[in-house]
C-alpha cells in the first residue's frame, strides 16, 4: 500500500495541490491520506477526488476566502508596509481581533463545508486521517474518517486547522487547537495502518513533527527549495506560484530531474563535468585564480586543477565526497539565480545553459535571486570573514565574462 501525508502550514498548502496535479500526470495513486491542518483539507480534497475545484480554489484564492480581516491591513501585513502611520493602523486592528477574540474564519469555514464532502469522503476506499488537539481534553486526536461522527466530518477538518488568533469556534462543547501542535507531518498514522511506503508532502510550517522510524517505513520527501511564503500569505499571486513550485518539485522526484533549485531533465555525466570545468578560457582561469588568492607559482592548468578547483569546492560548501559535476551545478545554478533565470519550468540542459548565456549583465541588489550566501554556502559554520566579498566577486566574473558558457558547451 503507498501512502501520502501532507504537512500543514496554512497559505503554503497551494504545493500540495501542484504535487497532487504532478501524481496524477505520472499515475501514482495512493491508498491511504493524512494531513494536519491545510493539509487535512487539501487531504480530503483528494480523498473525494475533486481535483479540478481544489485547483480552481488555490488558483483564484484571495485572503477573503479564508478570514475577514480589512483589506488594507491585510496588504500592508503582506507586503510589510510597516512604516509609523501603518504601524498604528495595525494596532488598532490587532486591538478589534484581541476585543472580538480572534480572527474571524467564518469564510474558512464555509467554503469547507462547501467544498468537502462528507459522503464522497466516507464513500472512497482510501484511508483518511488527520490530527487536531483538544485542549478541553488536553490531549491529541489522531482521528481516520470511521472515528468522525457522522455529519461531523467538515466540523472536525475545521478543527484540525485552529490556529490561536483564530476566533474560538466550540465543536461538541469543547475547544480545539491545529493539529501542528501536536504533529504537523502524521506519516505515523499511516504507519500504524501497515504502510511501508509512504510519500511526505513538506511545507515547513511551524509545528512539531512525530519522526517515523526509516525501518518502519521508506518516506519519499518533497520539499520546497525556495520560500513559500508565510502561513498567512493567501494572495492570488503567491498561491500560483506554490501551485508551479509543488507540481514541479514532485516531477523532480519522480521524473528524477536535476538541480536543486532549477529543473533540469539531464545534466552532464562526471567526466563530461569536469571537461567543461577545464574548457574554461585561459583568461577565466587566471581571473578565479586571482579571486582566490592563489599564487601563480605553479602552471596555471596545474594551479587551476589542484588548487582552484578544490578552494571553489570548499568555497560552495562541497565536501571531498562531492563530485566536479556538484560543483559545476552548483555554479551554474549560482549564475542563474543571479541572471534571475526563470525556475518555474523544466530545461534542457544545452538549452539551459544558452539561457543563463544571453541573459544581460548588470549588477545585482541584494534579492532573493541574489541571495549568495544562502545559495552558495551549506552551513554557516562553513562562514569566515572575507569569504562572502570572494563569492559576490566570483558570481560578478561569471556574469560579465559570456564566452566562458560557450567555451563549456564546446565539445
Amino acid at each position: 500500500m503507498l501512502g501520502l501525508t501532507l504537512e500543514g502550514g496554512g497559505a503554503k498548502g497551494a504545493y500540495q495541490i501542484g504535487a497532487w496535479k504532478a501524481f496524477r500526470e505520472m499515475g501514482v495513486t495512493f491508498q491511504g491520506i493524512t494531513g494536519t491542518s491545510v493539509g487535512a483539507l487539501n487531504g480530503g480534497l483528494m480523498v473525494q477526488d475533486d481535483f479540478e475545484a481544489a485547483w480552481e480554489l488555490w488558483y483564484h484564492m484571495t485572503p477573503q476566502q479564508v478570514m475577514t480581516l480589512d483589506d488594507d491591513i491585510y496588504e500592508m501585513l503582506s507586503d510589510r508596509k510597516l512604516d509609523h502611520a501603518n504601524v498604528i493602523m495595525i494596532i488598532e486592528e490587532i486591538r478589534n481581533i484581541i476585543k472580538n477574540s480572534g480572527i474571524d474564519t467564518s469564510p474558512l469555514y464555509d467554503m469547507i463545508q462547501q467544498l468537502l464532502s462528507e459522503e464522497a469522503i466516507r464513500r472512497s476506499p482510501v484511508d483518511f486521517g488527520f490530527v487536531t488537539f483538544s485542549i478541553t481534553d488536553r490531549k491529541p486526536l489522531e482521528l481516520f474518517k470511521e472515528d468522525i461522527p457522522e455529519g461531523k466530518m467538515g466540523d472536525y477538518l475545521m478543527a484540525s486547522s485552529y490556529l490561536p488568533v483564530f476566533r474560538e469556534r466550540l465543536l461538541d462543547g469543547k475547544v480545539f487547537l491545529d493539529g501542528g501542535f501536536y504533529n504537523n507531518l502524521p506519516a505515523n498514522m499511516l504507519v500504524k495502518k501497515g504502510y511501508r511506503e509512504i510519500y511526505a508532502v513538506r511545507l515547513y510550517g511551524s509545528g512539531r513533527i512525530i519522526r517515523v522510524n526509516e525501518k518502519d517505513a521508506t518516506i519519499h520527501y518533497i520539499a520546497p527549495e525556495r520560500d513559500l511564503g508565510g502561513m498567512l500569505d493567501f494572495s492570488t499571486r503567491r498561491s500560483r506560484r506554490n501551485l508551479m513550485l509543488g507540481y514541479l518539485d514532485t516531477l523532480r522526484v519522480l521524473k528524477n530531474y536535476q538541480g536543486k533549485r532549477f529543473y533540469l531533465k539531464a545534466f552532464p555525466d562526471e567526466m563530461t563535468a569536469l571537461q567543461m570545468i577545464l574548457r574554461w578560457p585561459e583568461e577565466a582561469k587566471k581571473e578565479v585564480c586571482t579571486i582566490l588568492g592563489l599564487k601563480p607559482g605553479k602552471a596555471l592548468n596545474r594551479l587551476f586543477i589542484e588548487d582552484a578547483i578544490p578552494a571553489l569546492m570548499e568555497l560552495a560548501g562541497l565536501t571531498p565526497s562531492h563530485t566536479h559535476r556538484d560543483l559545476l551545478l552548483r555554479v551554474l545554478e549560482a549564475t542563474a539565480e543571479t541572471c534571475q533565470v526563470d525556475y518555474l519550468k523544466v530545461y534542457e540542459f544545452d538549452e539551459w545553459m544558452q539561457v543563463i548565456a544571453s541573459c544581460p549583465f548588470h549588477q545585482q541588489e541584494k534579492s532573493e535571486a541574489n541571495s549568495v550566501a544562502s545559495f552558495l554556502k551549506i552551513s554557516e559554520n562553513l562562514f569566515k570573514p572575507g569569504r562572502e566579498k570572494k563569492k559576490e566577486a566570483l558570481l560578478q566574473s561569471f556574469m560579465k565574462n559570456r564566452d566562458w558558457f560557450q567555451h563549456m558547451l564546446q565539445g
